[in-house]
């Protein structure tokens, strides 16, 4: 019986691990029910704790856009850096945000 349910025990586990991974590794999230595609990179080859987040399309909902752009910029300085905290030129909790072809881009910094 214990030939039976460790084998059983250790695939559920491992598929598991699967939806954590492509959850965290997606280009794609959801907030306030919509679905945006995103991104964060260095801007800065120099210094990669420098990012460019963009996420879109922001005219589906500024509130969900402003989520995604600020999920990105996390996403990328705990990748990278293993930290959460990021100095945001403009916050995404601004009233006006930089748009281009509506894209929210933002930059920001990883902090240490």
């Amino acid at each position: 019986m214990k030939r039976l349910i460790l084998p059983l025990v250790a695939g559920l586990g491992l598929a598991a691990c699967g939806n954590v991974v492509e959850t965290f590794t997606s280009k794609s999230v959801t907030f306030d029910g919509v679905s945006f595609r995103g991104k964060a990179a260095a801007a800065n080859k120099a210094d990669r704790r420098d990012f460019v987040a963009t996420v879109g399309p922001a005219s589906r909902s500024m509130v969900g856009a402003r989520e995604a752009v600020q999920y990105q910029g996390t996403r990328y300085c705990i990748l990278n850096f293993g930290v959460s905290d990021i100095a945001w030129e403009i916050s995404p909790e601004a009233e006006e945000l930089p748009m281009e072809n509506d894209r929210i881009v933002l930059k920001g910094r990883c902090l240490e």
